[in-house]
């Protein structure tokens, strides 16, 4: 199995915490991180308030943990938000199925039991979970239906509800760099009792109250399941303002009295006490009244177990003994939690790491990211060197001294009384050469060099329309028009050579386009003719 961790925030009245877990093969959790910031006023009775105080300080925790030497350098992309507050009930639902003959129970049969369960509720509230209390087929109670014939198939049900506006409120919540789809919620009283609740507890009755600033949750489990929950709207914040009213002191100075307190009852104010103790037995007072109204008495539970930040003070241990003639115990934190940051491995963080338990069981998919090796930037990457210029190199041609990057430039001029001119030039192709500043294109794409000596005239075709010298200019080898056009030289051409004619009939041409009417020679052949004739 792939390592993989599991991120969870609770968002309670008095403050909001935040822990990351890596989840081992065997299911075991490693405490990785826990970090938490002050939110009072910001919730009230465990309801998000101000959604964004609230989104700021979830947003803080969570880069606080990914600074985590422990975490570092992986990114949460997933998180675990708690239920709870004081809107959270449970409400008992039944639902029953008859089949036309005997038939055997399955999987299908439970879910379906449980969908009608929920679609018969009726109320003003969100269904978070459907917790199965109790099967019964042909009315014989049983606790794993499935694989039982019957004709008859009833369930009981407990409906974990949540008002609206308190999930609306998280919903709200902007988590930065976590996709909505990957924000995940779990009931908060049911993850903690599945952490400090052992089988027996469950199987044999125990109430479970969570004591917190402003909140205390009941919640029952018999006969292996849980039966009953609700919230009442008192908490151990009530000391804290009866402390601030009656001496007259500022709530932090009242808090930090309270805490005194709760580390060392002896050594306190006796009037702190006194206060404390009376607040107790009023809130355990409303919770016995609570057990008595859902039908589970104290005489029904084996025992009772405190969790909580209210449970620290001994007081409300007194009170609940003193009214429900029951042993009480504190929960603690299970020994099979390792933790990797010092100081934390105690029974404040217990709300949290039941959290960071249910989703591990639940959630099979990592919640941190490695970041990905960053591509990289050619825009960053020095330059390239550039190319030293060339030391000029003094060359020696027929005597000359010359620099290499003359020639290369066609600065130097050609020395055509050299008697090795080919033999200097180390490309004889005429490509590759550079071209000089002093070059020139003749007529026809011919090459000339201004710095070359005087070459031959080009014949001036003008005076060979008025007859060609044969004594001086004409080559007979040359300009044979036997060999260039077939023609005799004598005739109506007067004489003139291949080039010449051709020369000629150009100018013809053009005189018969722009002039076509007036146009006439004696030498026009048959064509020309029809067409002067026209």
């Amino acid at each position: 199995m792939e390592p993989r961790n599991i991120v969870a925030i609770e968002i309670a009245s008095s403050k909001i915490k935040g822990a990351v877990a890596a989840v081992g093969d065997d299911g075991t959790l490693t405490i990785l991180a826990v970090d938490e910031m002050p939110a009072t006023d910001n919730v009230r009775y465990g309801r998000v308030q101000n959604i964004r105080a609230v989104s700021v300080a979830v947003n803080e925790i969570l880069r606080r943990l990914e600074a985590a030497p422990a975490v570092a350098p992986a990114k949460i992309r997933a998180v675990i938000l708690s239920l709870g507050g004081r809107s959270m009930v449970g409400m008992p639902a039944k639902a029953s199925l008859k089949f036309p003959k005997e038939d055997e129970i399955t999987e299908k049969h439970v879910q379906r039991l449980a969908f009608e369960a929920a679609h018969d509720f009726v109320g003003d509230k969100n269904i978070e979970a459907t917790v199965p209390r109790m099967f019964y087929v042909n009315n014989s109670a049983v606790r794993q239906p499935v694989g039982i014939f019957g004709e008859i198939f009833k369930g009981e049900f407990v409906m974990i509800c949540c008002g609206r506006e308190s999930r609306q409120n998280l919903d709200r919540l902007k988590i930065d760099n976590v996709d909505t789809r990957d924000i995940h919620y779990v009931i908060r009283p049911t993850a903690v009792a599945d952490l400090v609740l052992t089988a027996d507890d469950k199987a044999l009755g125990t109430a479970l109250l969570d004591i917190g600033a402003e909140t205390t949750t009941v919640s029952v489990y018999k006969d292996g399941s849980l039966a009953f929950l609700c919230t009442i709207p008192m908490g151990s914040r009530l000391i804290t303002l009866d402390l601030t009213s009656g001496l007259n002191v500022t709530a932090e100075a009242a808090e930090g009295m309270k805490a005194q307190y709760a580390e060392n009852p002896d050594g306190a104010d006796q009037i702190i006490g006194a206060y404390a103790r009376a607040r107790a037995g009023e809130i355990v007072a409303n919770v016995v009244n609570q057990l008595n109204l859902a039908g589970f008495p104290p005489s029904s539970l084996q025992r009772v177990v405190l969790t909580g930040g209210g449970a620290k003070l001994g007081d409300f241990a007194e009170s609940v003994k003193s009214q429900t003639k029951l042993p009480v115990i504190n929960a603690s934190m299970p020994a099979d939690i390792r933790f990797r940051v010092a100081g934390r491995n105690n029974a404040d963080n217990i709300d949290v790491v039941a959290l960071l338990a249910t989703g591990a069981r639940r959630f099979d998919n990592d919640f941190l990211e490695l970041p990905m090796e960053e591509a990289p930037d050619f825009d960053d990457e020095p330059a390239e060197e550039p190319v030293k210029a060339e030391e000029p190199v003094e060359i020696v041609d027929n005597g000359r001294q010359i620099n290499i990057r003359d020639v290369r430039r066609g600065r130097v001029e050609t020395d055509y009384d050299d008697n090795d001119i080919l033999a200097d030039d180390p490309d004889d192709d005429d490509e590759s050469m550079p071209v000089s500043k002093t070059h020139k294109k003749g007529l026809f794409g011919r090459k000339k060099y201004a710095s070359r000596p005087e070459q031959e005239k080009e014949p001036d075709y003008d005076e060979l329309e008025e007859g060609y010298d044969d004594d001086e200019n004409y080559d007979d080898d040359k300009y044979d028009d036997d060999k260039h056009s077939g023609k005799s030289n004598s005739g109506g051409d007067n004489g003139l050579s291949g080039i010449g004619r051709t020369i000629e009939g150009l100018k013809r041409g053009v005189l018969r386009m722009f002039s076509p009417y007036e146009y006439d020679k004696d030498d026009e052949d048959d064509e020309d003719d029809d067409y002067n004739k026209k």
